[in-house]
């Protein structure tokens, strides 16, 4: 059991310089594991810098949404109030047009003497 300690930890020293990796597991595989430690490397390279830009952009979106959504309800409370305040105008402008129609009414009726309603007295 010492001796395959030993010998394990012989294995170890060896394979941290690359020419002592070379001759005991031969070319193509180290190739094949240094080819990997060079993958790995480099996506959890990319990941990191991509997943911070990401967080950066997701945060500046969000706040972009927020805003957008409280202009929406300030728009939607104006409009409840021009709505109402319209509505109001309306009400007021057909009651003008409606005392408007009976004075003009009114006037026509004292300026042609001729002119008298069945139920209407004489005056």
């Amino acid at each position: 059991m010492v001796a395959l300690t030993y010998n394990v930890n012989i294995r170890r020293e060896r394979m941290l310089d690359v020419q002592g990796m070379i001759s005991e597991l031969g070319v193509p595989i180290a190739m094949s594991l240094a080819m990997m430690w060079g993958c790995f490397y480099l996506i959890k390279y990319i990941t990191g810098q991509h997943t911070t830009m990401m967080n950066t952009k997701f945060e500046y979106l969000t706040g972009i949404i927020v805003k957008l959504i409280d202009q929406q309800k300030l728009m939607q409370i104006d409009l409840k109030e021009w709505s109402s305040n319209t509505e109001t105008l309306v009400e007021f402008l057909k009651d003008e047009r409606e005392r408007e129609q009976k004075r003009l009414i009114e006037q026509a009726k004292s300026r042609c003497t001729y002119y008298q309603h069945p139920g209407e007295k004489e005056k």
